[in-house]
This record gives structure tokens, sequence and C-alpha cells, in this order.
């Protein structure tokens, strides 16, 4: 009896020049949501007041 084991795929190999205009585009809207922070928020020590955090729904402050 032979039986075929499913091997795991490995993850799809992401070519930067694929997704480059999303990345720019996530990194100018992070900037913006950091400057907001920053302007409302009290200053902390080493900017701690403007860090965006991970939650399971994504980027959080």
């Amino acid at each position: 009896m032979t039986t075929t084991a499913q091997t795991p795929q490995a993850w799809p190999s992401l070519k930067v020049k694929d997704w480059a205009e999303t990345r720019d585009t996530l990194h100018m809207w992070t900037q913006i949501v950091g400057k907001i922070r920053l302007v409302h928020t009290p200053l902390v020590n080493h900017w701690w007041n403007v860090t965006l955090y991970v939650s399971p729904r994504g980027l959080t402050t």
C-alpha cells in the first residue's frame, strides 16, 4: 500500500517590484497616522507616544 503524504507548501516568494506601490502607500499612511498621533499626545521619552502597535485587526495606536 502506497500513500502519498502531502508536503507543506512553502510561502510564495514576494518580489518587491510586484507590491512596491502597496508598500509605498502603506508607508505613507503610517507616517500620516504617526504625525497625527504626535500632535495629539504629550511627549514621552524616546517618542514612545507615537508608536503603532500590531493587533489582531492590524495596526493600532
